[in-house]
C-alpha cells in the first residue's frame, strides 16, 4: 500500500472525529468549550508523566487564571485542535486521594512504591545497557557496510566474481519481453502491510527474529511497513492502556505522598495516543528526594507489573480457557481462517471459517500457530520445505506422456518475468529429481541474469500438484513407477515459490466436477467438497502477512471469529509497549521520567551521605563531651556537615546529555538500518 492510499484513511479518521466534534458541541449548545486545565502535558515520544508533573518551576498567571476559572465552571474540558484532541477532567482527583491515602493501604503503598524505586533503578542501568549495546552493535555494523562496499568496489573482488560462474544458468544480453504469467505475483511492496499477521506470539518471535537477523536491537514501528495497517487498531487500544497504567502510577503515588492531582486525562495527537495527569509542579520540589522517586518511578513500575500479570495471563493458559468457557474451542490439527487481505490473490478463494490443515508436506498440528510461521517464514525458523528446491522433501511421479509436451518457455525466468515466459497460465516448471547432480541455488531477486532450468519440463501444475493421489519419490529414493518419473517444481528467483494449502473449506467454495476437482479462474485451485488444495505461487511471506488465523474456533456462529485474535493482539501489544515503557522510559535521557529520577536519586545519595557525616560527627561531639572538652569544635563541624544541594549537578546534566545522544543516535541509526535493509 503506497503513502497516498496511507494517507486517505487517515484523513478520513480525523474528519469523522472532528465531525462528531462539532455535531457534539452543537447538540450540548457549547460552541466554546473550555480549553482544560492548565496548557496540558507535552507530548513526548512515549507516553510519560506530563511535564509539570516532574519539572521543577512556578507555574504562570495565565495558567493559574485558566485553572480557576475552569474549576469554578466545569470539571471537564476538551480542547480540539487540527489532528490533536485532548480531554481533562478533574473528576478523578477525589478517586486517586482516597486510593492513595486508604488507611487500609497505607502499608501498602509504602511497600509497593518503595519495590518501584529498586526496580527503576535496576531498569535505568539495564535500559542504559541496552542502548549501548544497541550503539556499538549500529557502529559495527555500519563499519562492515563500508568495508563491503569498498571490497565490491576493488578490482580483485570482481576478478574473483568472475572467476566462478553459476552453471545451469542461462545469461543473456537481450532485453525480456514483457507479458507472459505476471499474474501469478503478488509482488511485495514494502509500504503494504495491510494484511494481518497470524497470531501474536508468533509475530513477536517473528519480529525478535528478523530483527536479530539484520542486527536491529530496536525495531521502529511504522503503520503499513513494519506493522501491519490491520493491527493498528490493536497498537493503538494497547499503547494507550499502557498509558493510561503508566499515569495512574504517577497519580496514585502522588496522592500518597499528600500532592493532589490537578486533573487528568487522555489525548490524540496525529496517530499517537495517551493519558497524562497534572500533578503541581511546586508539591513535587518540596518533596524529599525519597518521596520524589515515589513519584516518578511509579508509572515505569505499574508498566513493569502490567507486564508480569500479562505474561503470566498468557503463559498459564487462562486466555484459552476463558475462550473455552465463553464458547471457543481450542483447535490442535488446523488453524481457522479469519480474515483475508482484499489484494491478496487468496481474497476470493479462502473464505472466513475455513480450516486450513497442511501447507505443503507439513501437518499443522501440536502448536499449529507455531508451525504456520515456522512453514511460511523459513528464514526465521528451521529450514521449510518449500524455500528452494533443493530443499523439498519429495516430488511428484509424472506420467511419461505429459513430458515434451508443452513448450519449455515458462522454464526461461527473467527478473521482471519471474513465473517463465509462458502465456499458459497452468503451466509450471518442473524439473527431474537427479540425487547425483542436486539443483543449483536459486537466483536472488537483485539480479539481472536470465534464469533457464535444466531439463525443465512445463508441466499442469493444478493436474500434478493438486492430486491427492498422485505418487511421491524422494531424491532418496527418485524411481517412480513404470511410465513414470521423478519431477518437482522449480522456481528461479527468491522468495518465489509454489506452496499447497489444504483446507476444509465451506461449501460455498468451489463446484464439484467429475474428477472432485475444481481450479478457480486466478491459477488457484481447490478440492471439494471435503477437503480443498489451494496452490498460491508466490512470496510465502505474503500469506503469512495476509491471511489472519487463529487457533481457536467458535462453537456458535454468532461469535464472531476474529475476537479471540483481536484480543491475543491487543494483549501482545500491551504487553511490548509495557516492557518497552518500564526500561526505556527510566533512562537517564531530557524529557524521560529517567532525567528526573537520576537527580532525585543523586539528590537522595547525597542526602544519605551528609546524613552519615553528620551521625559520624555527632558521635565525636558525643566523645569529646563526655571528656569535657572541644564543644565548640564540635558545633562548627556539625554545622558544617549540613550543605545545600549535591555538587554533582555536572555529573548528571552530563549522563543526562550524553543518553540523550546514545538514544537518538540508536533511533535514527535504526531507521537509517530499516531503509537500507528494504532498499
Amino acid at each position: 500500500m503506497g503513502a497516498s492510499q496511507l494517507l486517505a484513511p487517515f484523513l478520513l479518521t480525523w474528519v469523522c472525529i472532528h465531525t462528531f466534534l462539532f455535531l457534539l458541541q452543537r447538540f450540548l449548545n457549547r460552541p466554546n468549550l473550555p480549553t482544560g486545565p492548565g496548557n496540558g502535558p507535552d507530548y513526548e515520544l512515549l507516553p510519560t508523566s506530563t511535564a509539570s508533573a516532574v519539572s521543577v518551576g512556578n507555574v504562570s498567571p495565565i495558567n493559574s487564571l485558566s485553572k480557576s476559572i475552569v474549576s469554578s465552571s466545569s470539571n471537564s474540558a476538551l480542547l480540539v485542535k487540527p489532528f490533536h484532541v485532548r480531554f481533562s477532567t478533574t473528576g478523578l482527583n477525589s478517586f486517586f486521594f482516597r486510593l492513595g491515602n486508604a488507611p487500609s493501604l497505607t502499608r501498602f503503598w509504602r511497600i509497593w512504591y518503595g519495590m518501584g524505586i529498586v526496580f527503576a533503578m535496576l531498569a535505568m542501568v539495564a535500559g542504559w545497557v541496552l542502548l549501548m549495546y544497541a550503539a556499538i552493535k549500529l557502529i559495527l555494523l555500519a563499519t562492515s557496510f563500508l568495508w563491503t562496499i569498498w571490497s565490491v568496489e576493488s578490482p580483485s573482488s570482481f576478478t574473483v566474481r568472475a572467476s566462478e560462474p553459476d552453471p545451469g544458468k542461462y545469461h543473456s544480453d537481450t532485453g525480456a519481453t514483457s507479458g507472459g504469467l505476471s499474474y501469478h505475483l503478488r509482488k511485495r511492496d514494502f509500504n503494504d502491510g495491510s494484511g494481518s499477521l497470524s497470531d501474536a506470539p508468533s509475530q513477536s518471535s517473528a519480529a525478535v527474529s528478523n530483527s536479530g537477523e539484520n542486527g536491529m536491537v530496536f525495531v521502529p514501528v511504522i503503520p503499513g511497513l513494519t506493522l501491519p495497517l490491520s493491527h493498528l487498531p490493536y497498537y493503538l487500544i494497547a499503547l494507550l492502556v499502557s498509558g493510561i497504567v503508566h499515569e495512574a502510577g504517577h497519580a496514585v503515588a502522588a496522592a500518597r505522598e499528600k500532592t493532589q492531582v490537578s486533573s487528568a486525562g487522555i489525548f490524540l495527537y496525529i496517530l499517537y495516543p495517551g493519558a497524562f495527569v497534572d500533578i503541581s509542579s511546586r508539591a513535587l520540589a518540596i518533596m524529599s528526594p525519597l518521596q520524589q522517586l515515589r513519584v516518578i518511578c511509579a508509572g515505569v513500575w505499574h508498566n513493569a507489573v502490567l507486564f508480569v500479570i500479562a505474561w503470566i495471563f498468557l503463559s498459564s493458559g487462562a486466555l484459552q480457557l476463558s475462550f473455552r468457557l465463553i464458547g471457543w474451542k481450542q483447535m490442535d490439527d488446523g488453524l481457522s481462517v479469519v480474515d483475508i487481505a482484499p489484494e491478496s490473490p487468496l481474497y476470493n478463494v479462502l473464505k472466513p471459517g475455513s480450516v486450513i490443515t497442511r501447507v505443503d508436506d507439513t501437518l499443522l498440528k501440536g502448536n499449529p500457530l507455531d508451525v504456520w510461521s515456522d512453514v511460511l517464514l523459513p528464514s526465521q525458523a528451521s529450514p521449510s520445505l518449500h524455500s528452494q528446491p533443493s530443499k523439498l522433501v519429495s516430488g511428484f511421479c509424472v506420467p511419461n506422456t505429459l513430458l515434451f509436451v508443452k513448450p519449455s518457455d515458462c522454464c526461461l525466468f527473467a527478473p521482471d518475468m519471474q513465473f517463465g515466459h509462458s502465456k499458459d497460465r497452468s503451466l509450471s516448471c518442473f524439473t527431474p529429481i537427479d540425487p547425483l547432480h542436486p539443483p543449483n541455488p536459486i537466483s536472488s531477486q537483485g539480479t539481472n541474469d536470465r534464469v533457464l532450468a535444466k531439463n525443465g519440463q512445463c508441466l499442469p501444475s493444478f493436474e500434478i500438484l493438486a492430486d491427492p493421489n498422485r505418487a511421491r519419490c524422494t531424491p532418496q529414493e527418485p524411481t517412480c513407477g513404470e511410465g513414470s518419473s521423478c519431477y518437482r517444481p522449480f522456481v528461479a528467483y527468491e522468495p518465489i515459490s509454489i506452496i499447497r494449502l489444504y483446507l476444509i473449506a465451506q461449501s460455498s467454495v468451489g463446484a464439484s466436477t467429475s474428477t472432485g476437482i475444481t481450479e478457480s479462474v486466478s491459477g488457484l485451485s481447490g478440492l471439494v467438497p471435503a477437503e480443498q488444495i489451494v496452490l498460491y505461487q508466490g512470496d510465502p511471506k505474503d500469506i503469512w502477512e495476509t491471511v489472519q488465523v487463529t487457533a481457536m474456533r467458535s462453537r456458535w456462529l454468532f461469535l464472531p471469529l476474529w475476537l479471540p485474535n483481536a484480543i491475543l493482539l491487543t494483549i501482545q501489544y500491551t504487553m511490548s509497549f509495557s516492557l518497552a515503557l518500564s526500561v526505556l522510559n527510566i533512562v537517564p535521557a531530557r524529557h524521560l521520567d529517567g532525567h528526573h529520577a537520576l537527580k532525585a536519586f543523586v539528590a537522595l545519595a547525597y542526602s544519605l551521605w551528609q546524613t552519615y557525616r553528620f551521625s559520624q560527627s555527632m558521635r565525636s561531639t558525643i566523645a569529646e563531651c563526655s571528656t569535657d572538652s572541644g564543644h565548640a569544635a564540635a558545633i562548627g563541624l556539625s554545622n558544617s556537615s549540613t550543605t545545600g544541594l549535591p555538587k554533582g549537578s555536572k555529573i548528571v546534566k552530563g549522563i543526562v546529555a550524553s543518553t540523550t545522544v546514545l538514544l537518538g543516535w540508536v533511533m535514527i541509526g535504526s531507521l537509517i538500518q530499516m531503509a537500507a535493509t528494504i532498499l
